[in-house]
């Protein structure tokens, strides 16, 4: 795009730029995160699961720690009390994992805000340079040239083309992103239960609750 073509379209196109910008840096970050905390959850079950059924609770809670995100940090937090009643382990996790949504959620919305304002602002140009330009003594007058009126349209039409042309990735991102951040957040309750099912399954796999169990069934005579 030609420099004299930026500078006609005026300042609202650096309000565009910078909205591009933003989202830009969103998409990025966000990306960048969803990297850095993807947990094969499976495997990561599979793995606590064994670890548990043998006792290792501290073993298992040491490997947790290890691990970065969301789902280990909501592990974590049902393993730091494993000796309370399944119901309190469940209440636990799913406190847990609603304190990670902000974090998992964080700033997709403002590529949300970033999409809808960038082809607003385009709209908002394209209004503001048309009636610049019909405001030119002479103009309703007939006095100006085709040549002209019909520069004064093509920049004034550019700044809409552009913000709607900068919205559509920044929406399609959005979408994908607000898709991502609902799985990893459902992938993240899911772990938390499971692990309480785990906990409380080798609580009742143990061999000192067969014995209590059997013990209150054939109480020792007097």
């Amino acid at each position: 795009m030609p420099n004299g073509i930026i500078i006609d379209m005026g300042p609202i196109l650096w309000l565009i730029v910078f909205f591009a910008v933003l989202a830009l840096a969103v998409i990025a970050e966000r990306l960048f995160y969803f990297h850095r905390v993807n947990i094969n959850s499976g495997d990561f079950l599979r793995g606590l699961s064994a670890l548990l059924r043998s006792g290792q609770y501290d073993e298992a809670l040491h490997e947790v720690r290890q691990l970065p995100g969301p789902m280990a940090r909501v592990v974590e937090a049902v393993l730091s009390r494993p000796k309370l009643a399944r119901s309190e382990l469940r209440e636990i996790a799913l406190e847990a994992a609603e304190l990670e949504v902000f974090r998992v959620d964080r700033n997709i919305r403002t590529l949300l805000v970033c999409a809808t304002v960038m082809p607003l602002l385009g709209l908002l140009g394209t209004i503001l340079a048309l009636m610049d330009f019909y405001e030119q003594p002479g103009i309703t007058d007939g006095g100006a040239a085709i040549p002209q009126i019909a520069g004064a349209l093509r920049h004034a039409l550019m700044v809409s083309a552009t913000g709607i042309t900068l919205a559509i990735p920044a929406y399609i991102f959005y979408m994908y992103l607000a898709a991502r951040a609902r799985k990893i957040i459902n992938s993240v309750e899911r772990a938390g239960l499971e692990c309480v099912h785990i906990i409380c399954d080798a609580r009742t796999r143990s061999p000192q609750s067969r014995r209590e169990k059997k013990t209150a069934a054939h109480p020792p005579a007097a």
